[in-house]
């Protein structure tokens, strides 16, 4: 038997990404079946401003227990596919690579924390085994591309969401003129400011906006991400979320990887993929560090 283990950050994730991804793959691996077992959580390595290394050469604590998470999971507990999920999240909006370089070195940390024997052998085995995947900005972004899932997580039919970019979910904006959203924006955009983070504009958070059309499809019902969101994860037809080919290249970079590991076409449809995340397959695999990256 196969294993797939998935390092997520979220509770959605860790309680129905597994379940919602596998819909689209084999049982079966080389004649064996496969188990996604039950994701790994831990806390968000991007919740706040990362900075390049050239100018900061520091590795977040959540960043670098990724890492170790990652090295525990396929030297130790031998699961045959290791993947680890972060957001990207408002605060590293065009800052994916940043992100990738952080964890790389996260990477070179715990190995050097393990000061493994034979370590050439360990990294052979990271670059057959584990990736690095992000979701753009998080997970809720995907649920617009398929109104089905807002339709699950409790968005009445009737409300139709109002986005700057009509088919790429990852480049989440709203052009809502609902005063309430209006409003709201204004507030937390202004309150942010005023805490020198001038990079956040709520019109991008979408489980913000999510929350927001629930609230106005049934006043009083607060969205629970847990319940409603995991709803909506499990129904989630992905290969209908990107629309055109150059749609959602995160997305489709971990779809892309999991299909070579099983060795088919990506489920999802051929398209763009991100470099950061999923680099071009004439890349010799000894020139990578994982996977994917």
């Amino acid at each position: 038997m196969y294993t797939i283990k998935l390092i997520v950050t979220g509770m959605l994730e860790k309680k129905a990404l597994h379940k919602s991804l596998k819909r689209f793959f084999p049982k079966q691996r080389n004649g064996q079946n496969v188990e996604w077992v039950t994701p790994r959580r831990l806390n968000c390595a991007t919740s706040f401003r990362l900075r390049p290394l050239k100018t900061n050469k520091k590795i977040s604590n959540p960043m670098k227990k990724l890492a170790l998470a990652m090295f525990d999971e396929v030297f130790h507990s031998k699961a045959d596919l290791v993947v680890v999920i972060d957001d990207v999240e408002l605060h590293n909006l065009d800052q994916e690579m940043v992100i990738a370089e952080h964890f790389r070195e996260a990477i070179e940390s715990a190995f050097r924390k393990k000061g493994y024997n034979q370590e050439q052998r360990y990294r052979k085995i990271l670059r057959e085994k584990c990736s690095f995947h992000l979701l753009k900005p998080m997970i809720e972004s995907y649920f617009f591309g398929y109104l089905t899932s807002l339709y699950e997580a409790g968005v009445s039919a009737s409300i139709k969401p109002r986005l700057v970019h009509d088919t790429d979910v990852e480049l989440f904006e709203t052009n809502d003129s609902d005063p309430n959203w209006v409003n709201e924006c204004r507030d937390e955009n202004t309150k942010k400011v005023s805490n020198n983070i001038n990079w956040w504009h709520y019109e991008k958070h979408p489980k913000h906006y999510l929350e927001h059309l629930i609230e106005r499809s049934d006043p009083g019902m607060i969205y629970n991400e847990t319940e409603h969101g995991k709803r909506a994860l499990e129904k989630i037809a992905w290969n209908n979320v990107p629309k055109i080919k150059s749609d959602t290249p995160f997305i489709r970079s971990l779809f892309e990887d999991i299909a070579d590991w099983f060795g088919l076409q990506n489920p999802i449809g051929n398209g763009l993929t991100n470099i950061y995340v999923y680099p071009d397959k004439s890349l010799n695999s000894k020139d990578l560090i994982l996977r994917n990256m």
